[in-house]
This record gives structure tokens, sequence and C-alpha cells, in this order.
């Protein structure tokens, strides 16, 4: 038997949700090097994009980054290098900037690890046409899932440095979009 609601009881279902919807807790805020953009439901790449900081691959080196507080979603690492350091079409094959990057989830060990030759890895032009982002996509190399409430380190060695590359390289953590 199919019941009509009661005058009232939509308004009191609807605040019933609102209050359960209030409850939820909120994940803790991103916090440490960098900061994180919230592009929106509605972004087909990309939703989150933490830039963690700038690194200076002219120069031989490690830097190390500490976050916290990525929402919950399937990102990849890499750095965004200027377009200026490619040398025109396809001279990323002349980049001979040599880097290693170790994440680290602080408590827990390594999440992933990234080593070798620029060159060597992927450079996809997307979604900025004025640098490259550069990761390692065979067999997912560069990618990780994160929970909200995990604390990272990322090591950024710079094995071989390149001084051909313009100023202006970033570390970079991306999450998928909708498509």
């Amino acid at each position: 038997m199919r019941r009509a609601l009661l005058p009232g009881s939509l308004a009191l279902l609807s605040g019933s949700l609102a209050l359960l919807a209030g409850c939820a807790p909120e994940p803790p805020p991103y916090s440490g090097d960098g900061r994180l953009t919230d592009q929106g439901l509605t972004a087909p790449d990309h939703r989150y994009i933490a830039d963690i900081g700038a690194i200076d691959l002219t120069h031989t080196g490690e830097t190390i980054y500490h976050f916290a507080g990525l929402p919950k979603a399937h990102y990849v690492i890499g750095l965004q290098v200027p377009v200026a350091a490619t040398r025109g079409a396809g001279a990323d094959s002349q980049v001979t900037a040599d880097v290693a990057l170790q994440l680290m989830r602080i408590g827990e060990g390594q999440v992933l690890i990234v080593t070798g030759p620029l060159r060597s890895l992927d450079w996809a032009s997307e979604p900025t046409p004025d640098a490259s982002f550069v990761f390692r996509r065979k067999d997912y190399e560069s990618y990780f899932d994160a929970e909200p409430k995990e604390h990272y380190e990322l090591r950024v060695v710079v094995n071989t440095p390149d001084a051909g590359i313009a100023p202006g390289t970033r570390v970079s953590v991306k999450s998928g979009g909708w498509k």
C-alpha cells in the first residue's frame, strides 16, 4: 500500500538529511609545502592540483617537501617543466637532466620512486600550453592513491643537471577528473 507524505514530512526529511550531512567530519585541510587548488567537480582533467614547489634542474642537489591533507583521490606526481626547456618541438629528447622523485608516506614507507633522465619520461603538454608535465606513465610508476589524513615526504634529487632548462620548473601532484 502506498502512503502519501503528510504535510511537513518533506520538510522534516530535508532537514534531517541536512543535519546528517553537516555531521560528516570535514577532511583535514591541505598543509605543508605548496598550495592545493580544487578545480571543481566539472573539471575534466585534474580536479585537484597541488603545486608543491619549485625545483632547480640546473644544479645537482636534493630538495625535500612535506605535505598533508590531499583529498581522497587517485594522483599522478611529476614535474611541470617550462616549454623553453624543450628547446622546440620534439626536442625533449635533448634534455640531459636526470632526476629521482621518491614519495614516502610518513610512518608507512615508500609509496613510489621514479628515477631516470627526463628524456626517458612521458611529456604531456596538457592542460597548459606553456609547460610540459613530465612523469612516468609506464606501469603507473608515478601514480598513487591518497587519503586525507596521510602525511607525505617527497624527495626530489637532481642527479645530472641541465643548464639549458629555463627557470620555473615546479613539482606537481594532480588528481583525475571526470573523463
